[in-house]
């Protein structure tokens, strides 16, 4: 349980562990966050497709890429709800924003790794080693993310450490999501994920700049 600075309490749940927050945030925090996140978004990606000779719809996703586009929402995100929040808060935006971008990033370049490993190795070029380097670049790659965050956000371990619980896992799964493009599971083709990287980068900003 937590308790806000109106001395209130806040059932610590599943959206505590996603959004961060003991306040309400207002409406003109939430709107510039999300300008913020949307405008960050949107700026690498029309650099990408320009690179790309393409238009920003139809942008192909690798780790460079994704890294790139997260990057700049988060960063985005967190700047306009540092302008526009509360002084007292700036320092959880930092916090959340760094998760965040680590979140979203590190998952990808770990996974991206172990599948390069696989195209120089042959032995490492079959399904058991894809599905394994998938579940290891997803999970190992949000334990990495948190390690790294805490590090970055508190590195001479003043407060505890911020805990990668399950919830918290579940919570913040779909910042990780580029893992199963870069996987190319079935489902996720399908489903075209890799569309919806740029809004689900723009909300991982907009979370940042609206925690508390």
């Amino acid at each position: 349980m937590l308790v806000n600075s109106a001395g209130k309490r806040v059932e610590y749940d599943i959206r505590t562990y996603r959004y961060h927050k003991k306040e309400h945030t207002d409406k003109a925090e939430k709107i510039k966050s999300a300008l913020g996140a949307v405008g960050g978004t949107v700026m690498p990606m029309l650099l990408i497709a320009k690179k790309q000779k393409t238009n920003i719809f139809n942008i192909k996703y690798n780790v460079a890429e994704m890294v790139y586009v997260s990057a700049g929402s988060i960063i985005g995100g967190t700047a306009a709800g540092i302008i526009s929040g509360k002084k007292e808060h700036k320092r959880q935006k930092v916090n959340e924003g760094v998760f965040q971008f680590m979140n979203a990033s590190v998952p990808t370049v770990l996974t991206g790794a172990l599948y390069l490993l696989s195209e120089k190795f042959k032995v490492l070029n079959n399904l058991t080693y894809k599905i394994s380097a998938t579940v290891i670049g997803l999970a190992g790659g949000m334990l990495l993310a948190a390690k790294l965050s805490n590090k970055i956000n508190d590195p001479y371990d003043k407060v505890p450490d911020r805990k990668l619980t399950f919830k918290d896992s579940i919570a913040n799964i779909d910042d990780a999501l580029g893992v199963l493009v870069l996987a190319k599971v079935p489902f996720a083709e399908k489903l075209h994920i890799e569309k919806t990287l740029p809004a689900i980068y723009a909300w991982c900003g907009y979370r940042a700049g609206t925690s508390n």
